[in-house]
């Protein structure tokens, strides 16, 4: 038994009982879940969840109250006061994260199918031509791995087949129910169809390419005049907004203002400079990621 699996047996023991009766509250997580791939039950989850946010309050809780001790003018009331609001705070925090990040790995799962799923259609596709299975195409994508999400949607649908021992057209439609991609979907529908009926599956796949990739061209070309405009929002604001700062409070402290706003006036600047700067690079640099037409 690995950790985490004892981790959820504690966790569902001990917070279990309570969220029984408030299970209906936590029902929204369930298609979430499923479409993140995280193996979790509701139950589990908020479990898992609630144990790891009263972890984190009680280390942080004493941490926090050693940090105000340190600072001077708040009475002992004050400073436990101080503290344990802190602490609830930052314990909130991490609960409300625990209960969106289903949805942001979906996010992040649909953005990464829907940008290789041109390519790998495409794949598919010249596998098809050389008269192939379907069967064997999607064993090839799967073992190919090269295509992130899709790869891994292709292992799933091979699971059900040689694990679970469905036809292909039942493991293609359980796998489409929990994926979150609609292209994705909509380009496994056709395929069934095809299957189905007997059509030219190559014929296919090389027509929904064609598609995807006009599709993906498009997106290219969005992203280049957002990130043209993106640029000249962070060279503006961001980094003739710091020279500007720092000149103006460097003639600030020029003019010999009082001497506890010069020390001020130097750490600002040092925390622009090495602590503002390099964060908000940082998000720039998350914020283009995510918005970059490519595979994470």
């Amino acid at each position: 038994m690995d950790v985490l699996t004892s981790y959820k047996k504690l966790a569902y023991g001990f917070f279990g009982p309570l969220i029984e009766s408030h299970i209906a509250n936590f029902e929204s997580l369930k298609p979430d879940l499923q479409k993140a791939n995280i193996d979790m039950s509701v139950r589990e989850y908020v479990s898992v969840a609630l144990m790891s946010t009263l972890l984190l309050f009680v280390v942080e809780l004493p941490l926090i109250a050693f940090i105000f001790s340190f600072i001077s003018g708040f009475t002992l009331m004050a400073q436990i006061l101080f503290s344990i609001t802190v602490a609830v705070a930052l314990s909130g925090a991490i609960f409300a994260l625990f209960f969106f990040y289903p949805s942001m790995v979906v996010s992040r799962r649909k953005r990464d199918i829907d940008y290789t799923l041109p390519f790998a259609t495409l794949y598919m596709a010249t596998t098809a031509g050389s008269n192939a299975p379907p069967q064997t195409m999607f064993r090839v994508l799967a073992e190919f791995g090269e295509f992130g999400e899709v790869s891994r949607e292709a292992s799933k649908i091979v699971r059900n087949m040689d694990v679970f021992g469905m036809d292909l057209v039942e493991a293609i439609r359980r796998t489409i129910e929990k994926s979150p991609s609609d292209d994705f979907k909509e380009l496994m529908w056709g395929m069934i169809t095809t299957i189905t009926t007997g059509g030219n599956m190559a014929q296919y796949l090389h027509e929904r390419a064609k598609a995807y990739m006009q599709d993906y061209r498009r997106r290219l070309d969005e992203f280049s005049d957002r990130l043209s405009t993106m640029l000249e929002i962070y060279l503006t604001l961001i980094i003739v907004g710091s020279i500007f700062f720092i000149v103006l409070t460097a003639i600030m402290s020029a003019f010999g203002v009082g001497g506890g706003l010069i020390e001020l006036i130097v750490v600002l600047q040092f925390l622009v400079i090495f602590v503002g700067l390099p964060l908000i690079s940082l998000g720039f640099i998350y914020v283009l990621k995510g918005v970059s037409p490519k595979r994470a």
